[in-house]
């Protein structure tokens, strides 16, 4: 029975979907010719995702040729774009509730460098529950070739715990927490009680408490001083 191929950007969404992540991670096999980074930041009330799809080998030249075979190029990537749409609920989930999040932007371009493939998928995310009230968690789809996963989170969200990432560093800079590091696998325990196993990295966040500010220290200085002021006039007139 002859096999349809399968172009590269359906391929895509495949590939990251949790039933061929099943079928990677039984066979023992890996995707050598095709690597993944992501960025993720998350803000308040939204959450932009940035997704580059390395191609080299066979499998740069099986998207080259299925480019050079594309009747419009720019078809070519209107399509890869309404596919990213469509699955792009499935790439991020806030609080368990596909409903809280609303893909508001879709782009994807395509560049060939010294015949290696670049495949970079931009998503933005509407988020219905600002994330700086109260706890939230942040479910981001994994895989085995993602090779660099980074998630910003500004200041004024705190991060209670990340699971689902390994060889992980943070770093705090200017107005945020970086976190960098590999997509791992994570485990819960299911609605059943069993303990499961899934690609996937889960991000708990809540409200930074007022003490941890970074405003805080200084208004609270401040605020001595005005004291000791009044004091120091009150001590003057008596």
């Amino acid at each position: 029975m002859p096999i349809t191929p399968m172009t590269p950007i359906t391929r895509f969404i495949h590939v990251l979907t949790l039933a061929m992540l099943a079928i990677i991670l039984a066979s023992g096999t890996a995707l050598a010719d095709v690597t993944y980074t992501d960025h993720i930041e998350i803000h308040a009330n939204s959450i932009a995702v940035q997704i580059t799809e390395t191609y080299t080998g066979g499998d740069a030249a099986i998207l080259e040729r299925n480019i050079a075979e594309a009747d419009d190029r720019s078809a070519y990537i209107r399509e890869a774009e309404n596919n990213i749409l469509a699955w792009s609920s499935s790439y991020i989930i806030v609080d368990d509730d596909p409903l809280q999040t609303e893909t508001v932007h879709a782009n994807v371009t395509v560049t060939n460098v010294s015949g290696t493939f670049l495949i970079n998928s931009t998503l933005k995310y509407a988020v219905t529950t600002p994330l700086d009230s109260g706890s939230h968690n942040i479910w981001i789809q994994g895989h085995p070739g993602v090779v660099k996963r980074t998630i910003i989170i500004p200041d004024d969200i705190n991060m209670e715990s990340i699971v689902g990432i390994k060889d992980s560093e943070t770093v705090e800079e200017a107005g945020c927490t970086v976190i960098t590091g590999v997509s791992d696998t994570r485990k819960f325990l299911s609605d059943g009680g069993n303990l499961t196993f899934e690609y996937a990295t889960v991000v708990e966040v809540c409200k930074m408490p007022m003490y941890a500010q970074s405003w805080f220290l200084p208004l609270l200085v401040a605020a001595e001083i005005v004291l000791v002021g009044v004091w120091w006039v009150r001590r003057k007139k008596q």
